[in-house]
């Protein structure tokens, strides 16, 4: 593992065959390329390849965030969006599955 991303919510934008994760990191970083892992119950957990990794400024707030990309076909997307991913923490690791 090479680090932890605390997700505050996510979203997709079909057009462009991408999933968004909004969030912060409470340990270690992550790289392009790299793996986001979510779980898909208590046993199951597929790995997702980070695209780009973006910062947020949101005019309500004072904190900065990180955005991380994650391309995906419409399978994917749906199934990501289907698993609600907000107010949790993933996983980063430099190995995983396409």
């Amino acid at each position: 593992m090479q680090g932890k991303f605390d997700v505050i919510e996510s979203f997709a934008i079909r057009q462009k065959g991408e999933f968004y994760l909004i969030g912060s990191f409470t340990e270690g970083a992550a790289k392009e390329n790299w793996f986001l892992n979510v779980p898909l119950n208590s046993s199951l957990v597929i790995s997702v390849r980070i695209k780009a990794i973006e910062d947020v400024e949101v005019s309500s707030e004072q904190n900065n965030y990180k955005l991380l990309v994650v391309e995906g076909d419409n399978d994917t997307l749906n199934l990501l969006l289907a698993l609600r991913i907000g107010s949790e923490s993933l996983d980063i690791t430099i190995e995983g599955k396409d």
